[in-house]
């Protein structure tokens, strides 16, 4: 995987959110809101079914060909409600 190829994106999704506990009131029930998260990562995949982020990308200095990723979450794509595509400057680091 040529990760310089991988679109870097912020995806703004609902997921399910769990409402207080014990009793309420009916209408607070009837009115429970989805929460809105969002996640920055490369796009690694986007089908009809699902987009996967993933935040963690490593390539071993002695073999090129051992490439590891982490921090990767599943949405499906029925869930998303945006997709933005960020733009990555190469930045200087400054000791």
């Amino acid at each position: 995987m040529d990760i310089n190829s991988v679109p870097m994106v912020r995806l703004t999704w609902f997921d399910a959110r769990d409402t207080e506990t014990g009793w309420m009131d009916i209408k607070k029930v009837i009115d429970a809101p989805l929460a809105t998260c969002q996640e920055v990562g490369w796009m690694v995949t986007n089908d009809s079914e699902k987009i996967v982020i993933m935040r963690s990308y490593s390539v071993c200095p002695e073999d090129k060909n051992d490439i590891t990723g982490g921090g990767a979450i599943a949405i499906p794509k029925t869930w998303i409600i945006k997709i933005e595509y960020l733009k990555v400057d190469d930045a200087n680091i400054r000791n």
